[in-house]
Order: C-alpha cells, then sequence, then structure tokens
C-alpha cells in the first residue's frame, strides 16, 4: 500500500480512536477533578471560553480525534525504509507529544503556567508512550521470528525436493 493511502487510512481509524479515548480520559479526569456529582464531558474552564457545553463538547472531541489521527498516521514513518527504528521512534514521539501538548493547553485541561502539572502530564505520556511502543517492538519482533522460521523451513524443503 502506498505510503501515502496508509497514511490516510491509519489517520481515519485514529481520528474515530480518538475522540472515544479523549472523551472518556475528559468525562474521567474533569468528573473526578471537581467532585460535583455531575458527568463533565470536558473542561468547565473550555466551556466558560466557549459559553457552550454542547459546542465546548464538540470542540474538545474533534481536537480528540485530531489528535488520534496524529498519532496513528504518524505511525506510517515507520514505513519509510531509508530512516532507522530511533530516528522514526523520535519523529513520531515529537509529533504525539508535541500534538498532545497543543490538545492540552488549548483545551484547557490544563495551564501551561502550571509546571508541575505539566511535567507530571510529560512523564504519563512519556512512560505510555514507551509502554505502547514496546508492546508494539515485541509483537514485530515476534512476527519476524515467525517469519523467518517459516522462510528457514521453505528452503529445507525446497533442498530435499532437489
Amino acid at each position: 500500500m502506498e505510503l501515502k493511502h496508509k497514511a490516510i487510512m491509519l489517520s481515519s481509524i485514529g481520528f474515530g480512536v480518538g475522540i472515544v479515548i479523549g472523551v472518556m480520559i475528559t468525562a474521567f479526569s474533569a468528573t473526578m477533578e471537581y467532585a460535583d456529582g455531575n458527568l463533565w464531558l470536558c473542561s468547565k474552564e473550555l466551556i466558560n471560553a466557549v459559553g457552550n457545553p454542547l459546542v465546548a463538547f464538540i470542540i474538545q472531541a474533534f481536537a480528540s480525534g485530531i489528535h488520534g489521527a496524529i498519532c496513528f498516521g504518524g505511525t506510517v514513518v515507520y514505513d519509510v525504509d531509508e530512516w532507522g527504528l530511533l530516528k522514526c521512534t523520535v519523529i513520531h514521539y515529537i509529533g504525539a507529544i508535541g500534538g498532545y501538548f497543543i490538545l492540552a493547553f488549548s483545551m484547557r485541561w490544563f495551564s501551561p503556567k502550571d509546571m508541575d502539572t505539566v511535567i507530571v502530564m510529560f512523564i504519563c505520556m512519556t512512560v505510555a508512550y514507551f509502554i505502547i511502543w514496546l508492546i508494539n517492538y515485541i509483537s514485530c519482533k515476534k512476527q519476524l521470528k515467525e517469519l523467518n522460521r517459516e522462510l528457514d523451513e521453505l528452503k529445507a524443503s525446497n533442498k530435499q525436493e532437489v
């Protein structure tokens, strides 16, 4: 599949996944933060800035979808044959983390002035990124090992036929 088409397909999937994850995380964190017995689907600060809870929710859901599209679509960097694993990982990490902080600041999940929260969220996002990366790495390594095993079996069977 051509890189551009793969990026579009993955970004489309990521958009939907981003919306779902963004709504779930925000509903949990905002509801826990405000602890007033209401279910909050976006921050009070965003609602106040926009002036309408439904519009604020739609904006936040769309922004979360954009971040999901960046994260999923950005994985095509791993398909650039000329780049090594480290370069691909660093580029994708910068895009994912940078996109998250742009989203978090613009959706008023926290303020760039609140450095304690910024540092905690940076650490949390980095750990989450590393765990997801490690799972993907182990999965790809396992698939590669299986392919090599099958290739060795095929070579062995071809030698026996000759």
